[in-house]
């Protein structure tokens, strides 16, 4: 036989029979005449409270009459246990079925405040994303503590049934949620007749709204008074532990003999190990770090040894890396003894390719525990040990070979050619009686005349030549020349191209590749472009094309005369392999040294570029 059970739903108002088994065809006949539903969710039969749904669920039950009693009785319960408006607005959390459609979510968020807030009416309505939440009218004032009250609720209430389905702090629009809305006061609200049941509420309200306040005033004065106990208790805390670290540092200083070393008397220590963590506190943090190969090997100039007669001394000191401490003040710092590099200009003006060719080496402070080596300290010019190196696998030389790029008789040949450079500059300057205004108001004049005179001396400029200057100011001026270009209107303008004639284009694309773009010239109109100011509009035939075409150009640009074709091999390796031609690029996208190949192909033809935005040439 198959057993039922009835269920009262409170929170939906419902009332639910439970089957063991399937019934009848007659029972459920019976219960689809007469208003029920199947839900194949809950596995039940279900429909609204009344008075005719209980009789029907309690006609299908073991104990009809004990169970319509119980039924009609708990449903009398429910209506007459109304929470009061302060009871009403205690949130807890509840469990919600996140994956509802915003249809069925609405539907239960509906029958929840409704039943929550009777004296409430709500508009909650949904589409395919977003959820609408409005409070329309209630007996309480718009603007009224009891309005925001409830909204607070309904704002938790809405919030338990939505969640993040892709979180992307940094992105345009930030995180995605699974539908959107708020919960608002309907913009035609009105207030209701208010019952002397409402004000009662209303006073009840009140008067549990001022003990919370009360109470949560006192939770935070007791919280207030325990954190500056707290407080205290860290200052007190922290006064000792500084008494004892000046205490140590006293000891430190009284157990240790400093000693500058003059350049003769300066080593080197071979293969010091740095932990990538920099700003270890204790060397113990150093050593973790090098133990689990999280480690440089560098070379370290010592210019000052620092000698403790104390194992305790040292101890304490290897324990203070952060502190200050006078010994180590201006001490440390970066050096290189590449003949290319005479300032930190030089080094800022290679590319990378040749930053990567430098070697650098550091300054340091050796630290000595009865003469022997046990680290070594790169402070950068401050007076804490920023950096430090393990020295157990090291070794000591007393001089070091650097390497170089540029041989002696190089050098000797760049520092005559800096030299005569300096003699030109001086001459431009003081022809032009420009001495205060060369490097500013009158660097245009300036510039041009530094061109023409290194054309009349057969000089070309180059990068190795500025290496070697010695003033600065100069230094800086040339390595502008070398890459100062005038803009491209100003280029197009003196190529003087005249219509009908061909031209050459090449340029990197949008995509990170190099273009050759062969083109009969027709005009060129100075113009904006977006952001840029110095544009042009270039009208043209393309190869092999009647119609005329146009295009904005604004950035960097080669443009020679006459139809070329560039060769695979200038910006590819071409390899033949097993019968099959192989093309790979020498560069990778948007690389500005395409420019460079092209330029230096085109230069041993003896081809020079009419318009070049990218580098001038000397």
């Amino acid at each position: 036989m198959t057993a039922a059970v009835m269920k009262i739903n409170q929170e939906l108002n419902g009332i639910e029979v439970y089957f063991d088994s399937k019934p009848m065809q007659k029972v459920l006949d019976t219960l689809s005449d007469n208003g029920f539903r199947w839900s194949g969710f809950k596995k039940c039969w279900y429909t609204k409270q009344s008075e005719k749904a209980f009789q029907i669920a309690n006609s299908l039950t073991a104990d009809n009459e004990k169970a319509s009693t119980e039924a009609v009785n708990n449903v009398i319960e429910i209506k007459n246990n109304k929470l009061s408006l302060w009871d009403s607005i205690q949130w807890t959390d509840i469990e919600t079925n996140k994956k509802l459609s915003t249809k069925e979510m609405a539907k239960e968020i509906r029958t929840h405040v409704r039943k929550r807030f009777p004296q409430c009416k709500f508009s909650i309505t949904s589409d395919y994303n977003s959820i609408r939440f409005y409070i329309v009218s209630s007996p309480y004032e718009k603007e009224s503590t009891y309005i925001a009250a409830i909204r607070e609720y309904c704002t938790k209430l809405l919030s338990a049934y939505k969640y993040c389905t892709n979180y992307d702090p940094y992105g345009d629009y930030g995180s995605c949620y699974n539908f959107y809305g708020s919960v608002s006061i309907h913009w035609e609200y009105t207030q209701t007749d208010v019952t002397e049941a409402h004000k009662k509420d209303m006073c009840e309200f009140d008067s549990s709204l001022a003990d919370f306040e009360r109470a949560e005033e006192e939770r935070k004065e007791q919280e207030w008074k325990e954190y500056q106990q707290q407080r205290e208790l860290e200052t007190i805390e922290f006064n000792k532990r500084q008494q004892e670290e000046q205490k140590q540092k006293e000891f430190i200083y009284n157990s240790v003999d400093v000693m500058s070393l003059e350049g003769n008397e300066q080593y080197f220590v071979f293969g010091s190990e740095f932990a990538h963590l920099n700003k270890n506190n204790t060397i113990n943090e150093c050593k973790e770090e090098v133990e689990q190969g999280k480690y440089s090997l560098e070379n370290v100039k010592i210019t000052k040894e620092v000698h403790f007669n104390s194992e305790e001394a040292l101890t304490y000191f290897s324990d203070m890396l952060l502190h200050d401490f006078d010994f180590l003040s201006g001490t440390g710092g970066s050096y290189t003894d590449d003949n290319r590099i005479n300032s930190m200009t030089d080094f800022y003006n290679m590319d990378n390719d040749e930053r990567q060719t430098v070697k650098w080496n550091l300054y340091g402070v050796a630290v000595y525990l009865n003469n022997k080596l046990q680290f070594v300290i790169d402070a950068q010019g401050h007076s804490y040990a920023r950096y430090v190196g393990l020295t157990d696998n090291a070794t000591i030389e007393k001089t070091f070979t650097y390497v170089q790029v540029l041989n002696d008789e190089d050098i000797t040949e760049l520092k005559e050619k800096a030299d005569q450079l300096e003699d030109i500059s001086t001459s431009v300057i003081s022809d032009l009686d420009i001495k205060e205004t060369w490097e500013n108001e009158s660097w245009i004049e300036y510039k041009e005349a530094v061109k023409e005179r290194l054309k009349q001396y057969n000089m070309k400029l180059t990068k190795r030549i500025v290496q070697q200057l010695d003033i600065e100011p100069l230094k800086v001026s040339m390595y502008k020349l070398l890459q100062e270009v005038d803009g491209i209107q100003e280029q197009f303008k003196d190529a003087d191209i005249q219509q009908g004639e061909k031209i050459t284009l090449f340029y990197v694309s949008d995509f990170g590749s190099m273009v050759t773009n062969r083109m009969t010239f027709d005009s060129v109109t100075p113009t904006t472009y977006a952001q840029y100011k110095n544009a042009v509009k270039l009208t043209f035939k393309p190869e092999n094309k009647r119609t005329l075409y146009y295009n904005f150009f604004y950035s960097t640009l080669l443009v020679y005369k006459g139809w070329h074709s560039l060769p695979d091999t200038v910006l590819n390796h071409v390899e033949e392999k097993n019968g099959f031609r192989v093309t790979t690029s020498k560069f990778l996208s948007c690389d500005d040294r395409q420019y460079d190949e092209i330029l230096k192909h085109f230069e041993q033809q003896g081809i020079k570029p009419i318009v070049n935005t990218y580098k001038p040439t000397f």
